[in-house]
């Protein structure tokens, strides 16, 4: 690899770093979460999904006025953390991610996060007053996670889904679903929560 070559290898393309022959994909992609506010960006396993998110579409979404929240992943075990045994893994591992992007001594504690809904969680948390108007945008990458992870465990799984279909009911969140495409299908005992049941998809 050399200082000029616009590939960076075996590894997803990070947020501050060109991506390239993506530009249609980009704008279709951001075409349709502006239109439909939840959406689900699907594909073959590497066909680059949470590069296009984090190199092409964060920033153009943050240069038209959203307020793009830090990555969200779902695959938190909370053992480790000395919470009570039926703290919600995927509901915490949310607010958790979302935690990691605000100051360290304004960090809340997983004990006191896991107390909160996801709504409650979301309307306290705080905003710069230069974004205040603009539309929150969650990321939820490698989504899958939430079927592979503890997938025995079908009433978390339900639980994670009414909360989230309660925050986005309120229509004041945006939300973009990164999956791989095998997946897909087996979203559908817990689509029904979410607004537009995950209908509105984008393959890549």
């Amino acid at each position: 690899m050399t200082p000029t070559n616009p590939y960076v290898g075996p590894r997803p393309i990070a947020v501050g770093e060109a991506i390239y022959g993506r530009d249609a994909e980009i704008q279709a992609l951001f075409d349709r979460l502006q239109a439909r506010r939840i959406v689900v960006l699907h594909s073959p396993s590497g066909a680059g999904k949470s590069s296009l998110v984090a190199a092409g579409l964060r920033p153009k979404l943050e240069a038209e006025h959203f307020d793009v929240w830090r990555t969200i992943r779902v695959n938190l075990d909370p053992r480790s953390l000395d919470l009570p045994a039926d703290t919600n893994r995927f509901l915490l591992s949310t607010k958790l991610s979302l935690e990691e992007e605000r100051p360290p001594d304004r960090q809340r504690s997983p004990a006191l996060l896991s107390k909160m809904s996801l709504l409650d969680y979301l309307r306290s948390r705080g905003r710069p007053s230069s974004r205040r108007d603009w539309p929150v945008t969650l990321v939820f990458d490698q989504f899958e996670e939430l079927l592979t992870v503890a997938p025995h465990d079908v009433e978390a799984k339900r639980a994670f889904f009414a909360e989230l279909g309660e925050a986005l009911d309120t229509g004041d969140y945006w939300a973009l679903f990164v999956l791989r495409e095998d997946y897909l299908g087996a979203f559908a005992p817990y689509r029904g929560r979410i607004p537009s049941q995950m209908g509105n998809t984008f393959r890549l």
